[in-house]
């Protein structure tokens, strides 16, 4: 089992440090719990009979292969995880037990994946595991959100409407993942589709003109010959273009997964002219939204910072959340912390600022979500009729560039002629 070297303060503010081998980091949280220690920072520290050798570029690809494809094969909508709440909600509420209702859900359920796991979480809980353990074994499924939800559900009695309220928002969740999917999936198929047309022309029409342009003895314009140019490097190297290719490829794929690849990457999204204010508010809504949800239902606040991190998806707002995490556990305000951290708008600092001081945070979070949800949602629809004429012209451009490069010496062939110049 991995190494958890840890750094936490006890009731009195005094600092504890350590190192604890632990499965998870959520067994590490549960053992500081059970010593009455708040933590402050938790790393995963490999042991020194882990010690490798550094796998070579290849391994590194295959092992991102398998990731993905067990991501792949264990991947459940967030609709039919949604669909399992609400049943679990209602079933509970009627006076089920809940291992009768969890084995009636996985029954029913029509998502075959789902239904084979709840039917492993039920026997869990026959055998007199809570709810939270079980369902926290799949966390490709059931991320840290949804379980910390379960588990504040257990504790406080009222299970049945935290899953119910927890449907409603994963329902949300994916009205507005689909939303703003919609409007960044046509952009990402014109330039798509704009690639291809350059990689066929480049491979098929341009050697044709280059064999006509040949028997010119004249010379060329320049965006021709660095177009043939360009041309005759990729067909007479097809192999080495395709190995060039593939090496940028896994290198930039390896980079991506680095912390200063992701954090380079999802600060330049934030960026985007047109989709950055799209993907920021898209994040910020669903921050504001599930730090609402899971104050709400009664979870502390450290922990559900914790559990929360990878929530907007964006590494940006993560070391954000980190830095408002650490500044929180030191005494600071969740406010003031938000506004040190720089990341959140300030309209959010303010409402949560408000939050704290009338005892009402988790109802200015979720209000605070409906504005900049309806934001995303005029955002949506505002783009979605701006974008298709710029991808148009982005597409348009790029084949009328490449025809111009084309024909600009065939403009030039009645003078060719007339000089003599065509050879025989």
């Amino acid at each position: 089992m991995p190494n958890f070297y840890y750094r936490a303060r006890d009731a009195s503010g005094r600092a504890h440090e350590g190192i604890e081998v632990a499965a998870s980091e959520d067994q590490v949280l549960r053992t500081l719990a059970g010593l009455q220690l708040t933590p402050v920072l938790i790393e995963m520290r490999a042991s020194a009979g882990d010690a490798r050798a550094p796998s070579s570029v290849l391994a590194q690809l295959g092992e991102q292969v398998s990731r993905g494809l067990n991501v792949w094969r264990h991947r459940v909508q967030a609709g039919s995880v949604a669909l399992f709440a609400r049943q679990l909600s209602t079933m509970i509420s009627a006076g089920l037990p809940l291992v009768r209702s969890l084995r009636s859900i996985a029954r029913d359920h029509h998502d075959e994946r789902l239904a084979a796991v709840l039917q492993t979480v039920s026997d869990d809980v026959a055998k007199g595991g809570s709810l939270g353990a079980a369902l926290a074994r799949h966390p490709l499924i059931f991320d840290e959100v949804f379980v910390s939800l379960v588990e504040t559900g257990e504790v406080s009695g009222t299970l049945d409407q935290i899953m119910e309220h927890t449907a409603a928002y994963l329902e949300r969740a994916e009205v507005l993942r689909l939303k703003v999917e919609a409007a960044l999936r046509y952009p990402i198929f014109v330039l798509t589709f704009a690639a291809m047309v350059f990689l066929a022309m480049l491979f098929k029409i341009v050697p044709m003109f280059s064999a006509i342009y040949a028997r010119f003895r004249v010379k060329l314009p320049l965006p021709t010959r660095v177009l043939l140019g360009i041309s005759h490097a990729a067909t007479s190297n097809l192999l080495p273009f395709i190995g060039l290719i593939l090496v940028i490829w896994i290198g930039a794929t390896a980079w991506a997964r680095t912390e200063r690849g992701r954090l380079a990457i999802d600060t330049a999204k934030l960026n985007l002219p047109l989709f950055g204010p799209l993907i920021r508010m898209y994040a910020i809504t669903k921050f504001a939204r599930t730090l609402g949800m899971l104050t709400s239902s009664g979870t502390q606040i450290l922990s559900a910072l914790k559990v929360m991190r990878p929530v907007p998806g964006n590494k940006l707002l993560e070391r954000g959340i980190d830095g408002v995490r650490s500044q929180v556990t030191q005494g600071i305000s969740l406010s003031r912390a938000m506004a040190e951290a720089k990341v959140f708008p300030d309209m959010l600092v303010q409402m949560t600022s408000t939050g704290e001081e009338t005892g009402k945070l988790d109802q200015m979070l979720l209000r605070t979500a409906d504005f900049y949800e309806q934001r995303v949602a005029a955002k949506v629809e505002g783009l979605s009729s701006l974008v298709e004429p710029i991808a148009i012209v982005v597409l348009g451009a790029v084949i009328g560039m490449m025809l111009l490069a084309l024909y600009l010496p065939i403009f030039n062939l009645g003078q060719a002629m007339r000089q003599g110049l065509l050879g025989h």
